[in-house]
């Protein structure tokens, strides 16, 4: 990630994704992803499901 792609103040791709998204900031995050290996957006997508995961048994304890 060069620096000019550290928009929102953070040194890790993934973060900045997630930090692009929730400011719907689309065309960042893809163009972060685009920079990123197959193997890396394939972890990110990974961890990206777990916290899903985690948050639907949050829900359901929750209820």
């Amino acid at each position: 990630m060069s620096v000019e792609d550290k928009k929102y103040g953070t040194p890790y791709a993934e973060t900045e994704v997630l930090l692009a998204m929730a400011e719907r900031d689309v065309d960042h995050a893809r163009a972060l992803l685009a920079e990123m290996t197959p193997g890396e957006r394939h972890a990110l997508e990974h961890q990206c499901q777990e916290v899903i995961n985690l948050i639907q048994i949050m829900r359901e304890d929750e209820e």
